[in-house]
């Protein structure tokens, strides 16, 4: 169904022969080498497990067994970067899975055979949804599935029936409180840097408390049947088929139930408060976002997985499809294909327009008197036709079209294309956050962001006329930790005693929508279902005896993927409140004795030049206007209205002032992937030679793989509310170069090696300014003027624009570690000290002159020099001698030593050593660990990273917390298998 492909799964069978195995395999940190940092953390795991198959009715019923089972413990380290460094530690981090497989098979007349498969999964382990970071969650999976086939032929026709059954439990639970692990802020869940979910790679330098996602309780059913036939005629072979699915999800998800997210930017100037450790300590640093859970969890209304709400679907997915294999030649043969597929219930589209009668009296009120008030569905206030119900698609028809050519007729030659249309699934999580706003009651899952960039945000607690407004935003976090609990506390008991009556992120009360904001994103109503069209075409030939070359060029254009724009475009720069603006100076200048602000000219510039004069503070900066209105409503008021939160009117509102921010999800984003696959592969019989038999395979990719996000699958921020795919760019996992090789060697003495390697090309990095943290962000790092930028978690997450002249994945790219000197140069040269667009607006509007900007710090600052330019600047942190760092390649080697000994006929014991990395080569840079893009110049960023630091950094690759580590440090394995 899926361009990315699909697995098919074969169990072994039983024969009437009785055969079987066991093994085990045994790793220890003594024969290992040392973890990240240096570490010589203990660690140690068991695999063990075996097979049996035979007879239960000789010629009639065969059954098989399988079963393993995995132990791993690990003290896994926590290398915290920049100047926490001496917060590194550790945590204990057990994985336990077991693995089990039961089938029959029974032999019915003629070609009929019938089948009963069962299989049942279960892990747990305790990992961090990133590394190295203190907020580790146990999670736990359990799978049954139970299948049932059968199949048989009838005169030309063949059939085959599935009937299966899958269950998914997952649970996540906390498990940091009530441990050992460090945690500075016990009731908090706090990070330092940009991202104040901890749940982005190279964005935090410390995090510590209760996991985002703890805790949370996922749960799907699928229940299958499927038919597949075939019928030969003449040159023909008829394909064809249909399938049902009915599948249900459900669970809950409470976010930031156990603990508040609380963050500050990782800038030690900031960090003034009065606790030991100086920088070195999170306590230490400015409370800059804090968003609240509301302690519940579910996301519908409807019951299912006897819990009383959180129901997903049901997707009762009807397909089927029609294809035919022609030989028009005995060396052509065209396939020409046609796939249908429907699913249901991935878009709440069973919800209707909500009209404007449930709009909250107050909200209501304030439309009206703005001039734009509600006269049909609410969402058309934010663009007309956003309010109809969210499309069911129904028209997945996908065609697919191939031909294989033997040019030469020898059966050594295949020339090969194809061309098809695949649709991809929307996950259940996007639904999680779609259908909460459209409902008037119920208990969902919420978020209330309650510190913005420093900003107070005031908020009504649920079911209470009750307004609450924080007095703990840019204080010391140490100094207000209970402060901050004792809100969350009160804003979930206000949750629960409000009860379903109250839905506090119903867009009819909040008029905002936004993932950071009221932790939901709602689908515009022209949904599309994700979908990419593939075409290869490619050569395979044989060059002699067992020696095949294979080259395919591959495209794969996939659209429709999910994209978040903000269609009240609030912080843009293109929508400025003069009034708001000059209100936001006149509470600025007024206390220190210098005039009101009643018209822009030269009346308000007199007003700043009087407050940047020996009347004003000494340290004047744009933040001391920004928190009095003159910035985005994302910063000022967290995305929401200005006047629901009791804030004075931002000067940048977006399109309507007295809406929020609308984050809805569009099928507008788009990838790319272009690539030249190659193979060659040997097989070598030598039986006179002291290699009996090789088995050998080499395979080079070139590839090239551009989206409009980093993450295609899940919710994304567009770059650029008015040009969302304007920086489309390398994706995050693009490798431009994938070289491997291997095979198997069977030598003198019945010894085998097996060798596997892989050398993989750099990943691409986004290159981001750095953000400040503090109000009046759209000043500085917004430079695309569209109100993303700004710093805050609200807009996109917490992170600055692209640098200028960039695009998504540029590091490694269109800009090498030898010359992003040259891009910050020309950055330093052209674009700091120039106001953002934000900014160029007040002097356009003649409130502020370009000077005054100036002095007041609100204009595009300088970034540091990548080493090794020496760095003058005091705010450039020094990172010693060395030159920067790019991106690692991965590269690993794997050596396998066998020794088959046959005891007897039938029976084989085999000693086994393996070398995983065997060279011991250092890998830095996986996708959840890798150098920060952020352009602070620090220890661990791409303009702030020499190679020593790196390699005493928390880059490089571990073990990880399961049982894949591709590029971790050396490992030995022992293993001892039983056949027979």
């Amino acid at each position: 169904m899926t361009s990315s492909g699909a697995v098919n799964v074969v169990t072994r069978s039983g024969t009437n022969s009785w055969h079987g195995e066991a093994f085990y395999a045994f790793r220890d940190s003594s024969v290992a080498a040392a973890l990240p940092g240096g570490k010589a953390n203990p660690f140690q795991r068991n695999q063990f497990g075996g097979r049996l198959g035979g007879p239960v009715i000789k010629d009639r019923l065969f059954f098989f067994l399988d079963g393993e089972r995995t132990k791993q413990d690990l003290l896994a380290p926590v290398l915290s970067g920049g100047q926490f460094a001496s917060l590194s530690g550790n945590f204990n981090s057990p994985f336990r899975e077991t693995q089990t497989i039961g089938r029959l098979d029974y032999q019915l007349r003629g070609s009929a055979r019938l089948f009963y498969r069962f299989s049942f999964d279960q892990n747990r382990n305790v990992s961090g949804f990133i590394p190295n970071t203190f907020q580790p969650f146990a999670n736990n999976n359990h799978t049954p599935v139970h299948a049932v086939g059968l199949d048989f032929n009838t005169g030309s026709y063949t059939h085959s029936i599935r009937v299966g059954y899958t269950k998914f439990r997952n649970g996540i639970t906390d498990a940091v409180t009530g441990s050992n692990i460090l945690n500075p802020a016990p009731a908090l869940e706090l990070a330092i840097g940009n991202d104040p979910t901890c749940l982005n790679a190279g964005q935090d330098d410390f995090c510590s408390g209760p996991n985002f996602l703890a805790p949370q309780g996922t749960y799907q059913t699928d229940k299958q049947f499927k038919y597949d036939g075939s019928k030969t005629y003449h040159s023909h072979i008829l394909r064809y088929g249909f399938g049902y699915n009915r599948l249900l999800g459900g669970g809950f998800a409470k976010f930031l139930g156990s603990a508040p997210a609380v963050s500050s930017v990782s800038d030690v100037s900031l960090a003034t408060g009065g606790f030991p450790g100086g920088a070195g300590n999170p306590l230490n640093y400015p409370v800059q976002q804090v968003i609240l859970g509301n302690g519940q969890g579910f996301s519908s209304e409807l019951p299912a997985f006897a819990l009383p709400g959180g129901r997903l679907g049901p997707d009762n997915r009807v397909s089927w499809y029609i294809g035919d294999a022609w030989k028009i030649w005995p060396n052509l043969t065209l396939n020409a294909g046609l796939r249908y597929v429907r699913d249901t219930g991935r878009t709440d589209s069973d919800i209707g327009p909500i009209p404007c009668s449930q709009l909250d009296p107050t909200l209501a009120a304030n439309l009206v008197a703005g001039g734009t008030p509600c006269t049909g569905n609410i969402l058309d206030l934010f663009g007309p036709g956003l309010g109809n119900r969210v499309r069911q698609p129904n028209t997945n028809f996908a065609p697919q079209l191939g031909i294989a050519w033997d040019p030469g007729k020898s059966g050594k030659t295949v020339i090969r294309a194809g061309i098809g249309l695949f649709y991809e699934n929307s996950i259940w999580n996007n639904n999680l956050f779609n259908r909460p706003p459209r409902l008037q009651q119920g208990l969902f899952l919420a978020q209330q962001t309650v510190c913005s960039n420093g900003n107070a945000q005031s908020f009504t607690l649920p079911g209470t006329g009750t307004v609450v407004t924080p007095t703990f935003c840019n204080q010391p976090i140490g100094a207000v930790v209970h402060d901050i609990a004792a809100l969350q506390a009160q804003y979930q008991a206000a949750t629960i005693a409000a009860g379903p009556a109250v839905n506090s992120v119903f867009i009819g009360n909040t008029l905002t929508s936004g993932i950071n904001a009221t932790g939901t994103n709602l689908f515009a109503p022209d949904y599309k279902t994700a979908r990419s069209v593939q075409m290869n075409i490619g050569l395979q030939h044989e060059f002699g005896h067992g020696l095949v070359l294979t080259a395919d060029y591959v495209r794969n254009v996939g659209t429709h993927a999910q994209l978040t724009v903000d269609v009240n475009h609030v912080g843009d720069a293109g929508f400025l409140d003069v009034q708001a603006a000059l209100d936001a100076i006149t509470a600025t200048v007024t206390p220190f004795g210098c005039p009101a602000a009643t018209i822009a000219g030269a009346n308000s510039q007199a007003a700043i030049s009087c407050y940047l004069g020996s009347s004003g503070p000494s340290n004047a900066s744009i933040a001391d206007f920004a928190i009095n209105g003159l910035d985005s409503g994302n910063s000022l008021c967290g995305g929401f209205p200005c006047s629901l939160v009791k804030q004075p009117a931002a000067a940048f509102p977006g399109k309507n002032k007295n809406l929020g921010t609308n984050q809805m999800l569009f099928p507008i984003g788009r990838s790319v992937y272009n690539g030249l696959q190659m193979s060659l592969k040997q097989n070598l019989n030598l039986a006179n030679g002291r290699i009996k038999r090789a088995n050998l395979q080499l395979s080079y990719a070139f590839s090239r793989y551009v989206a409009t996000a980093q993450d295609t699958d899940f919710i994304n921020f567009a770059e650029d509310n008015n040009h969302p795919t304007q920086f489309i760019g390398p994706n995050g996992l693009d490798r431009k170069h994938q070289i491997s090789f291997g095979g198997t060697v069977e030598l003198p003495y019945s010894l085998r090696l097996s060798v596997i390697s892989h050398f993989y090309s750099p990943l691409p990095l986004n290159l981001r300014l750095p953000t400040s943290g503090l109000a009046g962000g759209i000043f500085i790092t917004d430079v695309t003027g569209d109100g993303t930028g700004d710093g805050t978690a609200v807009s996109n997450g917490g992170v600055g624009d692209l640098v200028p002249g960039t695009k998504l994945g540029a590091f490694g790219r269109s800009v090498s570690a030898g010359d992003i000197n040259n891009l910050i140069s020309n950055y330093n040269s052209n674009f700091a000290g120039t106001p953002t667009p934000a900014g160029q607006a007040l002097i356009t509007a003649n409130l502020f002159t370009k000077a005054q900007l100036d002095a007041l710090g609100a204009v595009q600052q300088p970034l540091c020099p990548a080493p090794p330019i020496p760095r003058t600047d005091p705010a450039c942190p020094n990172v010693g001698n060395g030159g920067q760092v790019g991106m690692s390649w991965l590269r690993a080697l794997d050596l396998k030593l066998s020794w088959p000994i046959k005891v007897r006929e039938g029976l084989i014991i085999e000693p086994i050593v393996s070398f995983f990395n065997a060279f011991n080569l250092a890998n830095f840079d996986s996708p959840s660990s890798e150098l920060s893009g952020i352009l602070d110049g620090s220890n661990g960023t791409a303009n702030g990273t020499t190679a020593s630091l790196r390699a005493a950094g928390n880059t490089r690759i571990g073990v990880g917390t399961g049982v894949f580590g591709l590029g971790a440090p050396r490992q030995l394995e022992f293993g001892l298998r039983l056949t027979f």
